[in-house]
């Protein structure tokens, strides 16, 4: 078992992916040019695949944070905070 903080280094490289994923768009040749793919421009298409890595990147990012049990870490703090709604 790892460490039950959200910001550990293995979380923040899986959610890393897709926002270089994003970034990448304007450098490469092949999805920023006069190009259809399916039919629509590419940028279009890479940046729907991208939309769904971030998905799955932040699905895996909140499956490893609970497996290493975040999520009593996360009761707890809230049992430990007055005055919030729950």
């Amino acid at each position: 078992m790892t460490s039950p903080v959200l910001e550990s280094p293995r979380r923040l490289a899986i959610a890393a992916v897709p926002v270089l994923g994003f970034l990448s768009t304007p450098f490469l040749p092949f999805v920023n040019g006069p190009h259809l793919w399916f039919g629509v421009p590419s940028v279009l298409v890479w940046t729907a695949i991208w939309v769904i890595g971030t998905v799955v990147a932040l699905r895996a990012v909140e499956t490893s944070y609970r497996r290493d049990g975040g999520d009593e870490l996360d009761a707890a703090e809230a049992a430990d905070t007055p005055g919030e709604a729950r």
